[in-house]
């Protein structure tokens, strides 16, 4: 019965808790990673790896948003750390602490550093068939060979910007698409363009778009005009540009140069049928005498000065009818003798009284001498 009691403090110390800083990528923004690293695999309690159950995780400081876009999450039961897919380019971090089950008051900080990178866009280079510049029309899209992350690009998901065009009769539309004005230059125009990622703006690239331009088919089709009376002449005998056409229609006079080649050569002196070649009019001038007259001309569209083409106007003039009118006259006392009146009276050159300058009389082999 001779006792006494004592008490025993036992002082117990928590173990050392470590969470360490991780750094995690580069993971490529667009596809994203669900696994992209595990934030607890290099933290430690008492000196060996945590096991997560022995831990409870907490997320001090989220990853902030680029461009509104998602951003790297931390699992805080496992500590995997997951970047969705459309992730926008940049560096992320999240703050996390760990702190022992047994001892919640026992934790650590550690910072996760997540490098995201844009996806790579690719703008190609792009040649279309040539475009007929009297007609116009629209090329195929520029983005229909361009990529974003390996595969065509969705439109949706970049932003399209043109250079500066290379003719104003050539302007490329919000779909990527180009068109090309009638009545463009012949020629062979450049013009380029770049794409950026939505997702990411600073991700781009350029490429050239090549449109070649051909000149319409301009068509010089040879003219017959006449018979004409050379007498009277013509100030219309016809309009050598009526059936020349440009384009596969008919030529407006305002669209094309016209030039003689070859002018009409002169018979016997006179005048000669003359093109008009603002017009296209082909007159003959009063006293031109009879014959077939040709006129060799070329006409050049005014678009494009070296697209020409050549032809031939062929102008038949015949001579006016001239009529010499027999005669009878009083009789003549042959004691006396005398004169007759003209024997040009009555006859006629292209049906009114001959004027004896316009014409040649020769008598035949008199009867009596």
């Amino acid at each position: 019965s001779n006792c006494d009691t004592a008490t025993i403090t036992v002082t117990v110390t928590a173990p050392v808790i470590d969470a360490v800083n991780d750094s995690f990528g580069p993971v490529n923004g667009a596809d994203g990673n669900p696994a992209a690293g595990n934030a607890y695999a290099n933290d430690t309690l008492n000196g060996v790896a945590v096991n997560p159950a022995a831990i409870t995780g907490t997320v001090q400081t989220p990853a902030t948003p680029i461009n509104g876009g998602p951003v790297p999450v931390l699992d805080t039961v496992t500590g995997n750390v997951s970047v969705p897919a459309g992730t926008p380019a940049g560096t992320y971090t999240i703050t996390y602490q760990i702190c022992e089950v047994v001892n919640p008051s026992n934790c650590d900080t550690a910072t996760i550093t997540v490098t995201v990178t844009a996806p790579v866009i690719d703008a190609v280079d792009d040649s279309f068939p040539p475009v007929n510049g009297g007609s116009g029309g629209t090329t195929p899209s520029v983005l229909v060979n361009d990529t974003l992350n390996g595969v065509a690009v969705v439109p949706a998901d970049i932003s399209l910007t043109p250079g500066t065009s290379p003719n104003p009769g050539l302007v490329m539309n919000p779909d990527g698409t180009i068109t090309i004005a009638p009545g463009t230059p012949a020629g062979s125009y450049d013009y380029p363009y770049t794409i950026c990622e939505l997702n990411n703006p600073s991700n781009c690239d350029t490429a050239i778009a090549t449109v070649v331009v051909n000149a319409p088919v301009i068509n010089a089709v040879d003219d017959s005009f006449g018979p004409v009376n050379g007498a009277d002449g013509n100030p219309a005998a016809g309009n050598a540009y009526a059936n020349d056409t440009l384009n596969g229609v008919a030529v407006n006079p305002a669209a094309i140069t016209g030039t003689v080649q070859t002018p009409a050569t002169p018979i016997n002196g006179g005048p000669v049928p003359v093109l008009d070649t603002v017009t296209g009019n082909v007159s003959v001038p009063a006293g031109t005498p009879a014959g077939t007259y040709t006129i060799t001309y070329q006409i050049c569209e005014v678009v494009n000065p070296s697209n020409c083409d050549t032809a031939t106007i062929t102008v038949t003039v015949t001579a006016p009818v001239i009529d010499a009118v027999d005669d009878s006259f009083p009789p003549v006392n042959g004691g006396s003798g005398g004169t007759t009146p003209s024997v040009l009276v009555n006859d006629t050159l292209n049906g009114v009284a001959v004027v004896p300058a316009d014409i040649s009389l020769t008598p035949g082999t008199s009867p009596n001498p």
